[in-house]
């Protein structure tokens, strides 16, 4: 069978590759072996697409944090995002739903046979308005969450004045700020109002006991 990926996937893995352009792809994939076309998977072309070939809607992205991708940290940062495109993201052994599924961007316990640990496993919906969207995914430039293996919860990336990112967003969010994910002199003071309200070293930097106290 005649098989294309969803243009919203090609979209995604080519700026992971412009990002990360020495990351290994070991673990990479698109469409299915034998395995996966013996069981319902989005690895599979399932979807019919009229007048072409049918269309594989999940990828998977190899993890390498010593090339540069975690892709623990990615797929938090994916979880952050809320980007509407997305149906679930499987990432060691933890699985996410999108808007439109279970207990939507919230991080449950995958017990699948894969345990996603080599790689980042991310489907797209079915619904042709989303899976060939074509649109930036935003990675370039993009702030990722620090990933620490031993805690359940990842601590988002210390930010400072002079950041931009939609990592500022979220210290911008529970401060009442205006969320424009920059980190310019009204963060920077709302930060020390806000450390210095509850007892925190106040130096106008988020850091981990920041970030903490933030998103309790």
């Amino acid at each position: 069978m005649q098989w294309r990926l969803a243009l919203s996937l090609v979209r995604l893995r080519e700026e992971v590759n412009s990002r990360w352009p020495n990351r290994k792809k070991d673990s990479d994939g698109a469409v299915g072996d034998a395995a996966h076309a013996s069981r319902s998977s989005d690895h599979n072309p399932w979807i019919t697409d009229q007048g072409g070939a049918n269309v594989v809607s999940a990828i998977d992205i190899t993890h390498d944090p010593d090339g540069g991708f975690d892709s623990y940290a990615f797929a938090e940062w994916l979880r952050l995002r809320k980007d509407r495109r997305i149906k679930y993201v499987i990432s060691n052994r933890k699985i996410m739903s999108g808007s439109a599924g279970p207990q939507p961007w919230v991080w449950r316990k995958y017990s699948g046979s894969n345990p996603h640990d080599h790689h980042v496993h991310i489907s797209v919906k079915a619904d042709k308005l989303e899976y060939d969207n074509g649109s930036l995914w935003g990675i370039q430039g993009a702030v990722f969450p620090e990933h620490d293996e031993p805690k359940t919860q990842t601590v988002p990336a210390t930010i400072r004045r002079g950041m931009k990112g939609h990592v500022i967003e979220m210290a911008q969010k529970p401060l009442g700020l205006t969320i424009d994910g920059i980190f310019g002199r009204k963060t920077e003071a709302a930060v020390k109002e806000y450390q210095l309200k509850h007892g925190l070293h106040v130096d106008g930097i988020v850091g981990p006991q920041t970030w903490k106290a933030l998103l309790a």
